[in-house]
Parts: C-alpha cells; sequence; structure tokens
C-alpha cells in the first residue's frame, strides 16, 4: 500500500489568507517557510506574488493579488480568483500565522525525508564503487534535512521572551559564580565562568608545551567527575595512547614506567581504580587519524542526536588537532582557505550542537626563535590565524619558559606553566600559573585546590 504524502492544505490555505490580510506578517512568515514549503502548486504561486507585491511595496489584498496573477497569465495555475477571495474569507485567526507556517515547515520537511529514503533504497541496490563514500553521503543527506527543523529564522523578541528569561534565570541563580560547565581549573573557569555550548576554543602551544596532555585533564574532569559525555577526535595519537595518559594522569604514575610494565605495587590499585574510573565515565573518542571536516560534523550531529533522545547532550568536543583536519571541497583553492574552512565549520558546529569544541591548534616556527619577554605567545603566532582569531571565541596558549641550568628562578619555574587567555569574545583576558608534571601527563591548579 503507497503511504500517503504529508500535507495539510487547510494551514497553507490560512497562512495565505493571513498575509493577504496582514501584509506585515510576511516577514515572519517567510523566515519560517519557502515556497517549496507548500504542498499544492496553486499555493506556491500565490506565495510567489505575495513575496513579489511585498518586495515592491505594493498595496496587498485579494484584488491585487488576482491582478498580478492574472497580468501574468498564471490566475488560473494560482487556483482563479475565487479561490483566492475564499482565503480571505476562511481565515480564523491571523495571529496563528506563524504557528500554521511551521507546522507547514514540518510537514514539507517530512516530505524531503520521504523523498530522499525513496532515493537511497534506489541507490543502494545498486552496487557502489565506493562504499563508505556512499555511507557518509546517507549520513550528510538525513543530517541535512533534520538539522533544517533546528533553524529558527527571524523571530520577534516576543517570541523569544520566554527563553530569554529562561537564560537570565539561570545567570542570576548563578549568583556570581559559573554559568557554564566547570573544568576544575579554577583560575581559568573564573576568568571564563565555565565552558558554554557554541563556543569555539582555541588552544595553542609551541610542541611539547602540553597542549594535549591539557585537554585530556579537561576532558577527564568533566567527564569523570561531571559526568558528561565528551568527544574527542584525535588524529594524531592513537586511542591506546590517549587512555594511557589519561590513566598516567588520573593515577599520578610515571608514564615512561607505564609504557614499560614497571608498576610499582603501591601503585598497582591507583591504577586499576583509575582504570574504572575513567571506562565508566561517558567518554567517546575517535581515532580515525585522517578525518575531513564534513565527517567530523556527521558524526558529531549524530551522537547529539543519539545523546539528545535519551535526555544528555555534550559537555566537550575536542579536536586535536585543526590543521590535521581537512576540506577536500575547499583544498583546491589553497591551504588558508581550507583552514578557513575548517575553522568556520567548527564554530557553525558548536552553535548547532549546543557544546563548546576546544581545538588544538599549531603555532607558527617564528615564535621558537624568540626569548625572553618576547617569547610569550600571541594571536599572530597562531599558524593561518586570520580565520582561526576570527571564529574563535576563546584563544589561550599555554607558555612555559626554557629552562636554564644556571638561573635559580628558571629552575624555580620548571614546573610552572603558564595559561595566556588572548582572546575572550565574551569575557576578559588574563593569564595564571598552573603546575605542571609532564613525568604523568598532569596540570594541576597551583594551590593544589580542587574547586
Amino acid at each position: 500500500m503507497a503511504s500517503r504524502v504529508p500535507q495539510d492544505p487547510e494551514a497553507e490555505r490560512q497562512v495565505l489568507g493571513s498575509l493577504i490580510l496582514q501584509p506585515d506578517l510576511i516577514l515572519q512568515i517567510s523566515s519560517v517557510i519557502r515556497r517549496d514549503d507548500f504542498f499544492l502548486e496553486s499555493n506556491r504561486i500565490i506565495y510567489d506574488a505575495l513575496l513579489e507585491l511585498n518586495q515592491n511595496t505594493a498595496p496587498v489584498d485579494a484584488l491585487q493579488v488576482i491582478n498580478f496573477l492574472r497580468d501574468r497569465n498564471l490566475l488560473d495555475q494560482g487556483g482563479g480568483g475565487k479561490y483566492i477571495l475564499g482565503l480571505v474569507e476562511d481565515v480564523m485567526a491571523p495571529g496563528n500565522a506563524g504557528v500554521h507556517a511551521k507546522r507547514i515547515s514540518q510537514i514539507a520537511l517530512r516530505r524531503k525525508l520521504m523523498e530522499s529514503i525513496s532515493e537511497i533504497s534506489d541507490e543502494a541496490s545498486e552496487p557502489q564503487e565506493d562504499e563508505g563514500g556512499f555511507l557518509r553521503s546517507v549520513e550528510e543527506r538525513i543530517l541535512k534535512i533534520t538539522s533544517e527543523s533546528e533553524t529558527t529564522g527571524i523571530q520577534s523578541v516576543s517570541e523569544i521572551k520566554q527563553d530569554f528569561s529562561d537564560y537570565v534565570k539561570k545567570l542570576v541563580e548563578a549568583r556570581g559564580g559559573l554559568t557554564g560547565q566547570p573544568t576544575r581549573f579554577g583560575d581559568f573557569d573564573t576568568l571564563t565562568s565555565g565552558l558554554r555550548g557554541g563556543e569555539l576554543i582555541i588552544l595553542a602551544a609551541r610542541p611539547g608545551m602540553g597542549k594535549t596532555t591539557f585537554a585530556l585533564n579537561i576532558a577527564s574532569n568533566i567527564a569523570i567527575h561531571y559526568k558528561k559525555p565528551i568527544l574527542l577526535y584525535s588524529l594524531e595519537m592513537g586511542r591506546h595512547e590517549l587512555l594511557l595518559r589519561m590513566v598516567c594522569s588520573e593515577s599520578q604514575t610515571n608514564h615512561s614506567d607505564m609504557k614499560r610494565g614497571n608498576i610499582v605495587h603501591e601503585k598497582v590499585q591507583p591504577v586499576l581504580s583509575s582504570i574504572d574510573r575513567i571506562f565508566s565515565s561517558p567518554l567517546y573518542i575517535d581515532d580515525s587519524g585522517t578525518l575531513d571536516i564534513w565527517d567530523c560534523v556527521t558524526r558529531t550531529r549524530k551522537m547529539a542526536v543519539d545523546l539528545k533522545r535519551k535526555g544528555e547532550s555534550l559537555g566537550l568536543i575536542i579536536i586535536d588537532y585543526l590543521q590535521l583536519m581537512t576540506d577536500p571541497q575547499s583544498r583546491k583553492h589553497g591551504r588558508q582557505h581550507e583552514v578557513a574552512t575548517v575553522s568556520r565549520s567548527l564554530k557553525q558546529l558548536a552553535k548547532a550542537v549546543d557544546a563548546p569544541v576546544m581545538a588544538l591548534s599549531q603555532m607558527n616556527r617564528s615564535v621558537e626563535q624568540r626569548r625572553g619577554e618576547s617569547a610569550r605567545p600571541q594571536l599572530s603566532d597562531l599558524r593561518e590565524s586570520g580565520a582561526i582569531e576570527q571564529d574563535a571565541d576563546i584563544v589561550m596558549f599555554i607558555h612555559r619558559e626554557f629552562s636554564k641550568e644556571d638561573d635559580p628562578e628558571s629552575i624555580q619555574n620548571r614546573g610552572l606553566a603558564e595559561i595566556i587567555i588572548a582572546k575572550h569574545r565574551n569575557g576578559p583576558l588574563g593569564s595564571f600559573k598552573v603546575a605542571f608534571r609532564p613525568e604523568i601527563n598532569r596540570f594541576d591548579n597551583l594551590s593544589g585546590e580542587i574547586p
């Protein structure tokens, strides 16, 4: 038995009639629905006429619409004069046009979904040269349709009053404390008020400064202690090495000893307890190695949908690291354009899934040649810095001074690292010191206290 095509002609009639009676609704309605969202071709033609009349600032009433269509030999295709006059007579409440428009949009998405599924079914019955590529295209096509239902378009302030009131209520309830996800790094949380959904955070440093370690510490803090799902994309390191580093950090065990299997008796229990905590936490790892930005977007959005069904949401997405992520579509335009596309896409992803994205980034080699105060990293040191700096909400650097054996101050600072927040779109700039123990892959609050 053939499936009935989803449609609601009455909702379409209510929207068109409301637009004829109250032309000032066109801005609100046109931000919700497009012509193709109407099921009936006659209604699409009338909607086009209303849009054009409004664009030309012409007066709009039923007779104007009829004359407009008659002049273009479209009146019969638009249902005829009697149909258009009936639209106005049948309007129940023009103020409800927005509700009807959203229903039309949602039903149209269902039709698109059915059409796409039918096409996929036909394609799946045929041999595919690239099975993996075909499956990725299926995911992208489905997610592209479902993501359309999440866009809000233009809204009047009255429509977002409740959402804004809830947002302000959360701020007031924080009473000057954190309004975002805590990381358990006290000074960082104080400066940023925690990690917030929709933010792109860039963590940059020279090689060997501890970028991956700091990101893993934040990941384990959130996943283990706050039980918030963490998604980690590792393009450089395998999952076993990542987990080993996290175990060493959690159990405070020397990484080199662990790699060689030299675990002293008193460390056995802490290691086992750390493994239990890590493997019972909502931590997800993708170590594909070669990952393009669209794979990342598709997989992340799919995971966000799965979590939403369970009443959960992503606490943090980590990309290690940004410059290893590719975009086959923009690569032909040059490396700068490719990195700009990846950076912008990560920002859009953060907003789409309402989760913070932390992308680790390389720095230009010129910073390695500087010494003294000038060795402190700055925004211009970001590799392909223009696009990254523009898209990021927060840019932070890890800075450690070069150790000099004959300098007592340098020796004293050997176990310290400075976290520099060089850009903060929604808050203050600043820096703070943390303790760094590279042998156990761990950063700690300098005071030793856990906030």
